[in-house]
């Protein structure tokens, strides 16, 4: 397997966790993180309809684990 590493810039929150507008600024950091890695993945010749459908797979897994931590299960 070859890969093409790219690398994504994200910018550290600039807004405390208290702070309502954290979470707009959360949103336009990781929206354009998420196009760029899309574009990356359709750039070597993955197809949308895989990408998107395995994208929310594994955001799903992740929630998951997350709640899992979470809750102590």
């Amino acid at each position: 397997m070859v890969s093409a590493r790219q690398t994504i810039q994200i910018s550290r929150p600039q807004h405390s966790t208290t702070d309502a507008y954290r979470a707009v600024e959360r949103e336009e950091v990781l929206a354009v993180a998420f196009r760029d890695f899309v574009q990356v993945v359709l750039a070597a010749g993955w197809n949308e309809p895989e990408v998107a459908l395995t994208l929310a797979d594994i955001a799903d897994d992740y929630v998951m684990a997350l709640a899992g931590r979470v809750t102590g299960n």
